[in-house]
């Protein structure tokens, strides 16, 4: 059985890991040249790319050590100082943009997939066959000259065909893969989907870990552990109980190394609780961002310097790159910038229900496959991470799950979409959920968060960066919806299809104006696209296609596009030109202005 560390054993780790410096952590990666080199600094620093990603997701013409030498001789000719142009003749003569990846049609991709015939409104039948239509779009398979030379670029090789998030993103991200796996069963692609999850798989095979994205520079940091929840849906829907047979020895190798690398003691009202953090741990800036992040740590010390990189990457593991929720100032508040980052100090609500469902579906899948000790084991280490959720994250008198401070042993009592994750994974007993649901629906709409008409915010705080108001980003939309659908009582049962249909609606808006679905959404202005952060809004986009999908699945038959096609059924209200939320949701709500108006007054203060 694999067993978390011991306080005094975890203690140790984080004092050596406060008194470990730059020359002692291993680099992003083993590659040199997208990690750690004089190169990858110089390139980037002279901004020859507006986009940092775009450098590091070149390939190179020649091997490594080719690459490496003749840099060195350009150093050397230069006086360790060439020029802008220089470094871009360099870049041109041994670097090449011919791309990694062929388009690639999936076999089971249909035009016409059974879940369109579930759909009542017409017009969002056909938005839901315009998200069905653009999988192929969005679909690659490895070209074979990476497989013969791999060497030579970052992208790691893998042996099945996958589908993209779009845009500037050119390779599978781990936990976008969840909504887009989803998304392909809804269509019917159970092939499609298999081979996104075995290729997860082939990466944690190589790494020991599911890197954050299929290239080499994202080596040393993982992403929301999603391995399980793409094996319990794939199975949901095509009961392949020999997939998982086969897998399973996988799903709890992931388990260990969350166990074993991200696991802390948190001490709380006297008694010690495991629970899990993002924390990854390596050299330098982050690859893809370098420009960005050596600028941030200017007049910074050695020290802040080394601290600022690796809470940076731990807030790229987390998924939300970046947002107030990772800022930690004197006193414990997020009123911050990307300087005041301390994602190590943070236990995330969100990271914690995955993992506890992980360890429930693991211990079912194994029952199921009658090995009952290791049933018992999993199931143990669920329940345990249960208790110390409850312990440690709810925060009884907001009846509301907070990320926990464990520099100032603090709740960060803030509106964070991710705050209902235990109800979406199910990670709370149903005694606990008799007792609070009722509560949870009431703090949630007192929250603010659920009122805007573009869908529900990651947080209510305008800080600039891209996991903050007004963005709203599907996968977290899709976790309210199944949080509140969880809670089980009419009342979140009504509030779930609402949050759904406001953000069908608004993407649906959005679908019609550009044609196109985003990375992210605007709560403001429905059907436009977010902004903020260190670059574009992307195009494609992979798990807002599923996120779509999922709604118009579980409930098409009562979703409308607009009000014109309610038959009574719907008391959500979007005005015809998208802009903003007409009547309330229940007439329970009499005193709705003065409630939002009162919530208005705490956005503007909550900085």
């Amino acid at each position: 059985m694999v067993s978390f560390c011991k306080m005094r054993e975890c203690l140790i780790l984080l004092a050596v890991a406060a008194l470990v410096g730059a020359a002692d952590l291993p680099p992003s990666c083993e590659k040199p040249v997208y990690c750690n080199s004089n190169l990858l600094h110089e390139v980037q620093m002279a901004r020859i790319f507006n986009d940092s990603k775009t450098f590091v997701d070149l390939q190179m013409k020649f091997n490594e050590s080719k690459t490496l030498g003749d840099f060195q001789i350009l150093m050397n000719d230069t006086n360790q100082n060439p020029s802008r142009a220089q470094l871009e003749q360099f870049v041109t003569d041994y670097f090449s943009n011919e791309g990694e990846l062929e388009d690639w049609k999936p076999s089971d991709h249909s035009d016409n997939p059974a879940f369109l015939a579930t759909i009542k409104d017409e017009e969002l039948r056909e938005f839901g066959k315009g998200i069905n239509d653009i999988w192929p779009l969005l679909a690659r398979k490895i070209k074979a000259e990476v497989l013969e030379k791999p060497d030579q670029y970052s992208l790691v090789p893998l042996t099945h065909g996958f589908i993209i998030p779009g845009g500037r993103f050119k390779e599978i991200y781990y936990w976008d893969s969840f909504w887009i796996i989803e998304g392909l069963l809804i269509s019917g692609m159970q092939e499609t989907a298999k081979g996104m999850i075995e290729n997860l798989i082939e990466l944690l095979v190589k790494f020991g870990h599911i890197p954050n994205g299929s290239r080499w520079y994202y080596q040393e940091r993982s992403q929301p552990p999603m391995l399980t929840a793409m094996v319990a849906i794939y199975y949901q829907y095509t009961q392949d109980l020999e997939f998982v047979r086969n897998n399973i020895g996988y799903l709890e190798t992931e388990m260990a190394f969350w166990q074993n690398e991200r696991a802390v003691t948190v001490e709380k009202d006297g008694v010690n609780h495991t629970l899990f953090r993002y924390y990854s741990v390596s050299d330098g800036p982050r690859p893809e961002s370098y420009f960005e992040d050596y600028n941030n740590t200017i007049g910074f010390s050695d020290e802040e310097r080394t601290d600022f990189y690796i809470d940076t990457k731990s807030a790229a593991e987390s998924g939300w790159d970046f947002s107030t929720r990772w800022f930690l100032v004197p006193g414990g508040s997020n009123n911050g910038t990307i300087t005041d980052i301390h994602t190590r100090y943070i236990i995330p609500v969100d990271l914690n229900a995955i993992l506890a469902g992980a360890f429930q579906q693991i211990a079912v899948f194994n029952a199921v496959l009658l090995n009952l000790s290791k049933s018992y084991e999993f199931a143990a280490l669920a329940s345990d991470l249960r208790n110390s959720i409850e312990a440690v994250l709810w925060n009884k008198e907001d009846s509301m799950w907070y990320d926990y401070n464990t520099r100032d042993n603090l709740h960060r009592k803030y509106f964070y979409s991710s705050n209902v994750a235990p109800l979406w994974q199910n990670a709370v007993s149903s005694t606990f959920l008799m007792a609070n649901g009722p509560k949870i629906v009431s703090s949630l709409e007192q929250s603010g968060g659920l009122d805007f008409p573009g869908g529900v915010p990651t947080s209510l705080i305008r800080s600039g960066e891209q996991w903050d108001f007004p963005n709203v980003w599907p996968p977290e939309v899709s976790i309210v919806v199944n949080a509140l659908a969880n809670i089980g009582t009419d009342e979140a049962k009504t509030l779930s299809l609402e949050v759904a249909q406001t953000f069908v609606r608004s993407c649906h808006w959005g679908f019609l104006q550009y044609k196109q679905m985003f990375e992210k959404y605007d709560a403001e202005n429905p059907g436009q696209f977010g902004g903020g952060g260190e670059y574009n809004v992307q195009f494609g986009f992979g798990w807002s296609n599923g996120a779509i999908l999922e709604f118009l699945h579980k409930y098409g038959s009562e979703l409308t596009a607009s009000d014109n096609n309610v038959n009574g059924s719907s008391s959500t209200t979007i005005s015809p030109d998208g802009k903003r939320r007409c009547g309330k949701r229940r007439s329970a709500l009499a005193d709705d202005e003065k409630k939002k108006e009162r919530k208005r007054f705490l956005w503007r203060t909550s900085r």
